[in-house]
């Protein structure tokens, strides 16, 4: 049963979500929308920024911060739902309603599936993937607002997610060794508060 769960968390990693955000975010100048290849950046960029800084204080902090056990929010479901979710809304904004809900459910459990896949396989408590929700359900709610005030009408979603899935079959199963890097950055954030130590 973990293979599937590794599968299924591969997808939320970053050497996934990161390389498509670029590639969206690509596509997004490509066809002149640059206000929106802008806020698209904001919003994406805003959540790995946040749930960055939030890795960081917790995993320094986090057992002088709150009564629940936080020492690294997830990732993982941060950034797949901002990704993944931020990208439903871009691709379904031109679609008639009931493929967009079609497109939305779709997205939604994708997500789901990556976050539960973070608790089956004991890399985040249910707290810290709660906070990633948390953290990617703003960066939606940022592009989400956004979208309505520019036209989509010029994007080539065709392409965008052909290359999307092409893209993330090439690089799912790549892991990028990020949450070492934020745990030996955090360790020395401790060593520098003494209320941390």
């Amino acid at each position: 049963m973990s293979s599937i769960w590794n599968f299924i968390t591969d997808f939320g990693d970053s050497a996934v979500t990161v390389p498509l955000a670029l590639l969206i975010m690509v596509f997004l100048a490509a066809a002149g929308q640059r206000r929106l290849a802008r806020d698209w950046v904001l919003a994406i960029g805003g959540c790995a920024a946040v749930i960055g800084a939030l890795k960081l204080v917790f995993g320094a902090c986090g057992h002088e911060l709150t009564l629940v056990h936080i020492t690294s929010p997830s990732g993982h479901t941060a950034m797949s739902t901002a990704v993944y979710g931020a990208f439903a809304l871009l691709f379904g904004a031109r679609l008639p309603s009931g493929q967009r809900r079609t497109v939305l459910i779709a997205a939604a459990v994708a997500i789901v599936g990556i976050a539960l896949s973070r608790a089956a396989l004991h890399d985040h408590s249910r707290s810290e993937i709660a906070v990633g929700f948390v953290v990617g359900i703003a960066s939606v709610a940022v592009f989400r607002a956004a979208l309505g005030r520019h036209p989509t009408s010029a994007l080539p979603l065709g392409w965008i997610l052909l290359s999307g899935g092409i893209l993330v079959a090439v690089m799912h199963g790549t892991r990028w060794m990020i949450e070492p890097a934020v745990h030996r950055l955090a360790w020395d954030f401790r060593l520098d508060l003494p209320f941390c130590r």
